[in-house]
């Protein structure tokens, strides 16, 4: 008799360690997720210029964040704990750096681009003279009046934070707020709230892109085509998104 209740208080002292230990690991792992940080940071050269543009990614989130022209950047609401970024830029060496996000905190990371290419002269010069070409394209474009256009001097007279204040005017443009103050862009032509047009920068496809990732002052002229009506027949492509509308940034030339 005295074995029988011996084994059933073990039991119940087993069942009951088992309980706190199955509760102790579900708010564990309840922790981990809802404890979340914010990652800002500095992208500079080796001559301490900031780096704008700069795509930084995480493995976590979905879309990378860039550089603002203060070489700055901003990524919330991460979890806690590691975090692997990626730093990419055209011309530099890629960079990956394990940060240690603080729970309900902010860490900030300074961050150095170490440039790969070497600048000939003669590279340069026939870039300058193809972005020439395509920027009198533009005001050919821009003169038929089809589609629509926003050029250097109207960004100058407005000085923007942001592209995106740039389009509010834009019959048909419709900007969703999106992460960091940033806004997504769409036309209300196709009829589909979430369809992103396609971003030619240069002449040259992106992806992933939103009209906020160009900085202001880096912008030569903007183009705007709400569907498949007066996009160039080079940027119309086949197997495209250009019924969701196509959007084609021309930088600005240095020195010019």
């Amino acid at each position: 008799m005295r074995e029988r209740e011996w084994k059933r208080r073990l039991a119940v002292v087993i069942g009951g360690a088992s309980m706190l230990a199955l509760r102790a690991a579900l708010m564990h792992a309840q922790g981990i997720h809802i404890i979340q940080g914010t990652v800002t940071g500095l992208v500079h050269d080796d001559e301490g210029k900031p780096i704008a543009g700069v795509e930084v990614s995480a493995l976590e989130r979905a879309a990378p964040v860039r550089t603002d022209t203060a070489g700055r950047f901003i990524i919330d609401s991460v979890n806690s704990g590691s975090l692997a970024l990626r730093f990419r830029h055209l011309a530099f060496e890629p960079v990956v750096l394990n940060v240690e996000v603080p729970p309900a905190d902010t860490a900030d990371v300074d961050v150095t681009l170490s440039i790969i290419a070497h600048r000939l002269t003669g590279v340069i010069v026939q870039e300058n003279a193809r972005q020439l070409r395509s920027l009198a394209d533009f005001n050919a474009r821009r003169k038929r009046g089809v589609g629509h256009f926003i050029t250097r001097y109207e960004i100058e007279q407005r000085h923007p934070m942001l592209l995106s204040d740039m389009v509010r005017m834009v019959p048909g443009a419709i900007l969703t707020p999106s992460f960091g103050g940033r806004a997504f862009l769409h036309f209300a032509r196709n009829g589909r709230a979430r369809c992103p047009p396609q971003y030619f920068v240069d002449g040259i496809e992106v992806t992933g892109y939103n009209i906020d990732d160009m900085p202001p002052g880096d912008v030569e002229g903007i183009e705007l085509y709400a569907g498949t009506t007066g996009v160039p027949p080079q940027y119309n492509r086949p197997f495209g998104n250009t019924e969701c509308g196509t959007v084609l940034i021309w930088t600005r030339i240095p020195g010019v």
